[in-house]
């Protein structure tokens, strides 16, 4: 910049002299522009057309100047005249471009781009903006990095390079030129809101809170922005202030589709089951093909027993960013309800491995239909399942598999209970299916055997898969301190991500003694993990891969849960595993005492 000022001291000096020199004018107005001084870019450019009025180049830098003071159409006149002196102007052709896309006229846009534009500053940004258009968000950082390399302080090139930066996950950086944006210009609405999405995503909602009330004030008739504020407030656990803004976004934009689908989930937060369902409802009528929507609709669902409209719109999930199935390029028909008597069946893993254990219940009904079934099963889980179905062909799911087909019809695990779990009374009496190793099992009561006599109760208190929003439905281990005063129980962790200092932290303000192993890998050698729990005399958890695997072992388990878990279908009974005992919180609940206290109390008796 300090370059810029004194190039414009010089410039100045010389008009001094010469103060009818166009080119001089011209010059100095681009100067003033580059220091952010649009009005005086604006009367000076202008000063030299009056001077010499068939110059193109003026022209186009008067039409550029308009552009980016916001007088799109006087901008739009200036490129036209422009290239009515000069048919070859790229500057004109490139900004009437960028006009275009500014009044949301794509194709007359595209139309120019396609006709070619030389070589000019400003021709990269086009092509950036419609690269990010065409879903070449890639393209479009490279095309708009290089444009801000000639024109640093162009904030909304700056909020384009965030948008695409964003589109390509790299959350960081596309915060980062956001805030390069708003700082060089500071009511830039877009760049607001889009900085607080940003920040949510990142994990930072006091941040996002902060920069989502900016956007309210420089607009707060926008329900985006009011979106964005609530999504904040969801993470930080403020969910009635949340409400209230999305009741205000859908107020505001009453077709605004996905206000409405987040307005349903947060409901269903709430336990307002019949509000989020008329909330999604509204959603998917306003955007029909909104993946998304249409998902979130599913939990509600099924969180209240219609399954079948649940597990249909549960199909949406393959649709969405949020599923992120594994590529799959199966040629095969999809299984919709057939009958499977002698047909082989492919049937591959999808979500995490909780949801894994929970599917993987349905293979019994294939298996009793006489298919002929192979399953895609995650690397750590293959030895188990092949001792619980011997009757199937158990394949590591490691990307490199080959299957030796053809096969009749293929499934994802999450879509076979459309078909197979179409009510409660399809579910098995019990859902225990897995048998842990005789000899890991062995080994670990002889390692039990040496602590201090007691009941063995496992303890886990949270997902691997963490994010800000799923922190609000897993409790810390402090919250478990009650459980930890009971007499007669000998603590063992299965906690399987990293928690030392947890652990460490609890057994000296509580004084209790949380046995673990440190030569033992809880999270990958489920042959060693399952030993373990079928020696333990009990399990308190989260829900989480260690529940679905204790119950599925025949372990007695305390589930405690936020009551989001959508699996129990709204009933206090799991009907895949009947015999986890859930104790949920209530929507009014503020804390965790009531469903430790519950667990407390059953494990006392």
């Amino acid at each position: 910049m300090r370059i810029v000022f004194e190039m414009a001291q010089g410039c100045q000096a010389a008009l001094a002299a010469d103060p009818e020199n166009p080119e001089l004018l011209h010059r100095l107005g681009r100067l003033m522009g580059q220091l952010g001084q649009q009005d005086l870019e604006l009367a000076l450019v202008g000063q030299a057309i009056a001077r010499a009025p068939a110059v193109p180049s003026y022209h186009a830098d008067l039409g550029d100047a308009l552009l980016r003071a916001g007088h799109a159409g006087d901008a739009r006149a200036a490129f036209e005249h422009t290239l009515s002196i000069d048919p070859g102007s790229a500057t004109a052709a490139a900004g009437l471009a960028d006009g275009l896309l500014d009044e949301g006229n794509v194709d007359a846009a595209r139309a120019l781009v396609e006709a070619g534009i030389g070589a000019c500053s400003r021709r990269d940004r086009v092509l950036g903006r419609m690269a990010i258009l065409d879903g070449h968000t890639a393209e479009a950082v490279e095309l708009l990095v290089d444009y801000l390399a000639i024109a640093p302080t162009d904030a909304t090139a700056l909020f384009y390079l965030g948008v695409s930066l964003q589109a390509e996950e790299l959350l960081e950086p596309a915060a980062a030129a956001y805030r390069q944006s708003i700082g060089l210009d500071p009511g830039l609405f877009e760049a607001h809101a889009n900085l607080a999405t940003a920040l949510t995503a990142l994990g930072r909602p006091a941040e996002a809170l902060i920069i989502a009330d900016l956007a309210v004030a420089l607009d707060p008739d926008r329900a985006g922005a009011y979106l964005n504020r609530a999504n904040a407030l969801r993470d930080l656990g403020q969910l009635a202030v949340a409400r209230a803004d999305l009741v205000r976004a859908v107020t505001l934009a009453p077709g605004y589709a996905e206000a409405w689908s987040t307005l349903g989930n947060l409901d269903h937060d709430l336990g307002a089951m019949t509000d989020a369902l008329d909330a999604h409802d509204r959603a998917v009528r306003l955007a029909p093909d909104l993946a998304q929507a249409r998902w979130n609709r599913s939990f509600t669902l099924l969180a209240t027993g219609q399954l079948q409209e649940g597990w249909a719109e549960y199909e949406w999930r393959h649709h969405t960013e949020a599923a992120r199935p594994e590529p799959r390029d199966f040629q095969w028909p999809p299984w919709q309800g057939e009958p499977l008597a002698g047909k082989r069946v492919l049937v591959w893993r999808e979500q995490g491995i909780g949801d894994e254990l929970l599917f993987l219940t349905c293979l019994i009904d294939l298996v009793a239909a006489a298919a002929e079934v192979t399953v895609l099963v995650s690397p750590r889980l293959v030895s188990l399942v092949a001792r619980a179905f011997p009757d199937v062909r158990v394949v590591a799911d490691d990307g490199g598999m080959r299957l030796a087909g053809p096969f009749e019809f293929q499934s994802g695990m999450a879509s076979l209970p459309r078909w197979v779990r179409r009510s409660r009374s399809a579910f098995p009496a019990t859902g225990a299916f897995l048998k842990a190793d005789a000899a890991q099992t062995a080994r670990w009561r002889q390692r039990l055997d040496q602590l201090r006599p007691g009941r063995r109760i496992g303890v886990c208190w949270r997902s691997g898969l963490m994010t800000l929003e799923r922190h609000r439905h897993y409790p810390p281990l402090e919250a478990l301190r009650p459980l930890f005063d009971l007499p007669g129980i000998v603590w063992i962790n299965l906690q399987y991500d990293e928690c030392r200092e947890e652990l460490a932290g609890v057994e000296r303000e509580f004084g209790v003694r949380i046995h673990r192993w440190d030569d033992e890998d809880l999270k990958n050698d489920f042959e060693s993990v399952a030993g373990l729990i079928s020696a333990l005399d009990g399990v308190v958890t989260a829900p989480t891969a260690v529940s679905s695997m204790a119950v599925a072992l025949g372990c007695p388990a305390w589930q405690v849960d936020s009551g989001s878990d959508w699996t129990v279908f709204g009933e206090p009974r799991s009907p895949w595993f009947p015999s986890i005992r859930v104790a949920a919180r209530a929507a009014t609940d503020q804390d965790w005492g009531r469903v430790v206290a519950t667990v407390r109390a059953e494990l006392a008796g």
